[in-house]
């Protein structure tokens, strides 16, 4: 039988974030979300918390996993690589675990090629808010990659569709491809909302990497 852990969700009222509580609140941990508001429709054993990442120090303690579900957008933009830089010394000072979750182009096409954004432009049909949310999404990884305070990160980059708009089905299944970018047999790289939750929990519950980055696809 897993052990109840107490799992902090900041950013648990948002697409990811929600699906992440949902699924650990489901299993039996303790959860909290802290977000700057709280839902009109709360998941049923989530203890919803109001606050800033700046502000949840107290939040944090006790806990064994601290996950960041946040998206540069309204007062994160440009300043979501200093925010988690900030977390993860209170999550290291805690001895909790630091979960990111990251965006797809920070994945590799192949072992040991650069991340896609780095070497690729966007179709010139995506909004520039969501060109710039990515580069804040590497920016974020590039300072995990050479952190030093020691803490114990993973940072989970979902399928290429991976949202609201593209909220997919419960399959019930998943592929874990670190570094490297998964494409099923169409060339589609997809992850619906509660199988990726599905796969965070797995790893919280049976960690396999450390200090590492995960691509999450069917």
């Amino acid at each position: 039988m897993t052990a109840q852990k107490k799992i902090i969700v900041i950013g648990g009222t948002g697409y990811a974030g929600s699906a992440i509580a949902r699924e650990a609140a489901k299993r039996g941990h303790t959860v909290s979300s802290v977000s700057r508001s709280t839902p009109a429709e709360r998941i049923e054993g989530v203890t919803y918390l109001t606050s800033n990442v700046a502000d949840i120090g107290s939040a944090i303690v006790g806990a064994d996993v601290v996950i960041g579900a946040l998206s540069p957008r309204g007062a994160n933009v440009g300043a979501l690589a200093k925010t988690y830089g900030q977390l993860a010394r209170q999550v290291a000072d805690a001895g909790a675990r630091l979960i990111l979750i990251g965006g797809f182009s920070c994945l590799r096409r192949t072992p040991g090629a650069p991340r896609m954004l780095e070497v690729e432009s966007f179709p010139s049909e995506i909004p520039a808010e969501i060109v710039a949310e990515a580069k804040e999404n590497l920016d974020v990884l590039n300072n995990l990659l050479t952190d030093a305070t020691g803490v114990d990160w993973l940072f989970v980059s979902p399928g290429l569709e991976f949202s609201a708009w593209t909220p997919g089905e419960d399959l019930g299944h998943y592929r874990i491809g670190d570094e490297v970018a998964l494409f099923d047999e169409n060339g589609k790289s997809a992850i619906s909302g509660i199988d990726f939750a599905r796969a965070v929990l797995d790893e919280i519950e049976s960690p396999t990497r450390h200090r590492a980055q995960i691509g999450v696809a069917y």
